[in-house]
């Protein structure tokens, strides 16, 4: 099977607040800083090819940010929902680019039961970045990780509506670490209450970040 990470770089949203950020030059030079703060050392070393969706505006400044990344493409997308498509033989994993990924996502997804369409998790780990607190944190809903099977196009849908769309295996163990941070545009800090469990930070390791900076 092959792998390939595809996320969501700088392609134009759809609410008006935040619409326009991927024209605004301070706000990519931001968001390649928390690119290669956490994802780049989280997803550089597991051998996969990484796809990043940028707008027509912002796709030069990216690719120019990132060139020294040879595992790192720069695809240009203008449309919120359009994605990406692999080929048929390719399992197309959405990840943020601001979020890190457990070395062992890929072993999981090898050895998961087949005839499914997207394997995902409701289970992961939360790095408040201001109070360096990292938690057991869980969803009603998918986690914004997926996995999809055939090549298929990882943003058709949000991932809270993964499971009316396809046919979902879930899997149990924590293989995304989403960060909470003040440039967040989608995942505004929540509310304490709403975390699950405190956990030790050398948790942070499998996902290729020293525990010690935090």
């Amino acid at each position: 099977m092959r792998h390939v990470v595809v996320s969501r770089f700088s392609v134009p949203r759809l609410d008006a607040a935040t619409a326009r950020h991927h024209l605004d030059r301070d706000w990519l030079t931001q968001r390649l800083g928390l690119f290669r703060r956490y994802f780049v050392p989280s997803v550089g070393r597991c051998g996969v090819p990484v796809i990043l969706l940028c707008s027509t505006e912002s796709a030069e400044s990216v690719a120019a940010g990132t060139a020294d990344l040879p595992w790192v493409e720069v695809v240009v997308q203008d449309d919120w929902y359009a994605g990406w498509y692999g080929a048929g033989d390719q399992m197309v994993t959405r990840l943020d680019t601001d979020d890190a990924l457990h070395e062992g996502w890929f072993r999981a997804l090898e050895a998961a039961p087949p005839d499914f369409e997207v394997y995902c998790t409701k289970h992961f780990l939360r790095l408040d970045v201001d109070r360096s607190r990292l938690y057991d944190y869980s969803r009603r809903v998918p986690s914004p990780l997926a996995a999809f099977t055939g090549g298929a196009n990882p943003y058709a849908c949000d991932h809270a509506e993964l499971e009316e769309h396809h046919r979902v295996h879930l899997l149990p163990e924590r293989f995304l670490l989403q960060v909470v941070h003040g440039a967040n545009l989608s995942n505004r800090r929540p509310s304490w209450l709403r975390f699950y469990r405190r956990v030790a930070l050398d948790r942070l390791r499998p996902f290729g970040l020293d525990p010690e900076i935090w």
